[in-house]
């Protein structure tokens, strides 16, 4: 008996070890698409919070929905501007660090898939905007999942990164090569972690900013990027959002969050970059979407803000009573419907 075992490790299984690596990879691939597990990884992947938000709207649909990227995650609080409204609605703020039109559109599409777009479910949504959601670039890897790409509209790679997440996802997952994440990774999988902020359902989605004031030199490289012109592609993702929208019935707004130096490229038509934005903000203005901001005499200080671009609580809060003040009709509030040039 002994020897025939011996026998059978001397020859060994040809191939054993590749099929043992493509059950392993099928296996990974597999709970990469699944929400329930990017969903465990809240707390380790950016994309993991985004599924907790999007899952949290999928099982209790508010009548209001607030999209954007990081400066309105850091900015709106929407118990706070539900409390200005009349009916003081339900509301979450599905707001993504590091997400672009894109991203958010192919979030919208996935609730409108299942039925939630439309007076009976999300009928108003508010879209902040700012320079930087239409840049393009996606590092943090919520369009492989949330975006699903024509072959024949947008070509075999963009079509196979999102089909194939381990390698659309690759960059990403990298970062489990670092101790302390990988530790986190593991945490998360045995008991659960919740975010930095702690979990959506516990401010409606808003997440306090948090950190302190950034030097020049990290200013600096944010206006810097933030002046770039966008991308074509993300213009036209973000018409399609609000198109969408509107051909569901929902009643969409847009606000443009405040920056600590200076105002957003779509209210400054004398900045030598604004001329797209001040494009994008006239094709918004066609559709009759209403656009606010703050009175042009108002301003906020730096001690509201966490950095340039990002609000801390004191400053979010200060801005969501004015917001639900201005989407209420109040004529005197801070945030103003823009109008003119």
């Amino acid at each position: 008996m002994g020897s025939r075992m011996e026998i059978w490790r001397s020859i060994g299984l040809p191939g054993l070890g590749v099929v043992v690596a493509v059950v392993m990879l099928a296996g990974a691939e597999a709970l990469l698409h699944s929400d329930a597990f990017m969903y465990r990884l809240r707390a380790v992947f950016a994309v993991g919070r985004a599924f907790e938000k999007v899952l949290h709207v999928e099982h209790d649909t508010p009548q209001w929905l607030v999209l954007g990227n990081s400066r309105v995650d850091n900015a709106i609080d929407p118990r706070t501007v539900a409390r200005a409204l009349p009916t003081g609605p339900s509301m979450f703020n599905l707001g993504l660090p590091g997400a672009g039109a894109t991203a958010l559109l192919g979030i919208a599409q996935r609730l409108d898939e299942k039925g939630l777009l439309g007076p009976a479910g999300i009928g108003n949504v508010l879209i902040g905007i700012d320079e930087s959601l239409l840049q393009g670039g996606d590092a943090l890897g919520y369009e492989v999942f949330f975006v699903a790409p024509l072959l024949w509209d947008h070509g075999l790679q963009a079509f196979l990164r999102t089909r194939i997440r381990l390698w659309g996802y690759a960059d990403n997952l990298k970062q489990l090569r670092e101790p302390a994440k990988l530790l986190q990774f593991f945490q998360a999988l045995h008991s659960g972690l919740e975010p930095a902020g702690g979990a959506a359902a516990d401010r409606q989605g808003y997440r306090p900013g948090f950190g302190g004031q950034q030097d020049a030199g990290q200013v600096a490289r944010q206006e810097a990027g933030s002046t770039a012109p966008p991308s074509d592609a993300e213009v036209v993702a973000l018409l399609r959002l609000v198109d969408l929208f509107r051909k569901r019935g929902v009643a969409v707004a847009v606000v443009f969050p405040p920056l600590l130096n200076r105002k957003v490229l779509y209210l400054e038509p004398e900045h030598p970059a604004a001329a797209p934005y001040l494009a994008v903000r006239r094709a918004l203005e066609q559709r009759g979407i209403p656009l606010f901001a703050l009175a042009p005499e108002r301003r906020m200080v730096p001690a509201e803000f966490v950095n340039a671009g990002h609000l801390n609580d004191h400053g979010a809060q200060r801005f969501s009573a004015a917001l639900g003040a201005a989407l209420a009709g109040s004529p005197a509030a801070e945030i103003q419907r823009v109008t003119g040039p």
